[in-house]
């Protein structure tokens, strides 16, 4: 498992070790192996909550779970198979205590040993979960350092280096390995078609916030009533800009980066939410008794745009593609004709084969006509337009109908 997978993936590889013991324990059907990523999440809100209440006040922390437990990204992602509901619960961890780190920057008061070992452990493990764990860290630490020098907190400055340095220094190892043991700039190449269309992408992230563009202008419909005092609606988020500055300086630090590389992807900025949503709550806590209702209004505003919108959780169906391939198609003379890296996505190949296993032959290299076979194409990730698209290109002029398994299509000839 690790050296011909986890080893070679370009995520670092604590979800998936976790996972893999999972199923070992617990099985692999569809319930068991997302189930992980729902606790994971309410891990993530628990503790989160518990830390906010702990340094803070528990207003904020029920506000700060309410807007956590009915952010649209949250929920998909806490029924989804991957690594980003493990990263979300971190980031959320990590990000209270950055927040808790700014308090005691500012009112000069020691940052005790305890937290930093909270920062340590959680930062650590982010690092371990998903490349942008790793470049969170980086922007909280550099912006309470930063901040801390500003306000010529010299104790400070030097206990949030250390950690952050300590943090570095363990998450490096993975880096190291990929670098000189997997060839991860090859990696890197095989993934650097995307075109990072930063635009689209900062468009895109509402789809975290809010599952679409006209959700997000819904809400920010919802936050009109809290301007009718101008000047103190703005007094208040000064005093609390300094939690979104990681956001920006994490969206910087990204888009240079990418500039040379794949880097963005949406889904990769849930690691901003936490700070988005705790922004949100202490905004919401110092309006609280002078604009309550509203706020009431923004939460169950909230809570229909995440109820309203729950169909999008639907997945591609490469399982009940696979399934109707096995029942018409016979293994021994087709071949499974998918698209490849050269043409500008991940080989399909891997996820078919995950269904159908070693029993088909897999060509890699587009729709084609088959002798004595029906098949022609099998394809998801995209859309039936892109679909015909592709088989114009192959020059496939047989007749031929498509078969939509929920955005996995499958290609065949007419009438068979």
């Amino acid at each position: 498992m690790f050296s011909d997978y986890i080893s070679k993936d370009g995520n670092p590889p604590l979800y998936y070790i976790l996972l893999f013991y999972w199923g070992k324990i617990f099985g692999s059907s569809d319930i068991s192996i997302r189930f992980l990523s729902y606790l994971f999440t309410l891990f993530g809100l628990i503790f989160s909550y518990l830390f906010v209440i702990k340094y803070f006040t528990r207003r904020i922390a029920i506000i700060f779970l309410t807007l956590c437990a009915f952010t649209p990204g949250v929920l998909y992602f806490a029924q989804e198979a991957r690594m980003y509901a493990l990263l979300y619960a971190l980031a959320s961890i990590v990000s209270v205590i950055y927040c808790v780190f700014i308090i005691k920057i500012r009112d000069n008061l020691k940052i005790k040993k305890k937290l930093t070992v909270y920062y340590f452990v959680a930062g650590v493990l982010i690092c371990y979960t998903h490349h942008f764990g790793s470049l969170l860290i980086f922007s909280l630490s550099s912006v309470a350092i930063i901040y801390s020098l500003l306000l010529k907190r010299l104790n400070s400055t030097i206990t949030i280096f250390l950690i952050s340095f300590a943090i570095g220094a363990t998450a490096v190892l993975w880096l190291f390995f990929q670098f000189y043991y997997v060839n991860f700039v090859n990696h890197i190449q095989d993934v650097s078609w995307f075109k990072n269309n930063i635009i689209g992408i900062i468009l895109n992230f509402s789809t975290l916030l809010a599952f679409n563009k006209f959700g997000l202008l819904f809400l920010i419909f919802l936050f009109i009533p809290f301007l009718i005092t101008i000047p103190n609606f703005i007094k208040i988020i000064k005093t609390y800009m300094i939690i979104l500055l990681p956001v920006v300086w994490l969206f910087l630090t990204a888009y240079f980066i990418s500039l040379k590389t794949f880097l963005i992807s949406e889904r990769y900025l849930i690691v901003c939410i936490p700070l988005i949503l705790l922004f949100l709550s202490f905004i919401f806590n110092e309006l609280y008794n002078d604009k309550k209702q509203y706020i009431l209004l923004y939460l169950m505003g909230l809570l229909t745009i995440s109820s309203y919108k729950n169909y999008t959780y639907k997945k591609q169906n490469w399982r009940d593609a696979s399934k109707y391939i096995e029942g018409n198609f016979n293994l021994s003379k087709c071949k499974v004709p998918t698209r490849a890296l050269s043409e500008g996505s991940f080989d399909r190949t891997l996820f078919i084969s995950y269904y159908l296993g070693s029993n088909y032959s897999y060509s890699s290299n587009g729709p084609q006509i088959q002798d004595n076979c029906n098949l022609i194409y099998i394809d998801g990730h995209t859309n039936e337009e892109a679909v015909r698209k592709t088989l114009v290109n192959y020059n496939i002029s047989v007749p031929y109908e498509i078969l939509n398994f929920n955005k996995v299509y499958i290609v065949i000839k007419k009438g068979q």
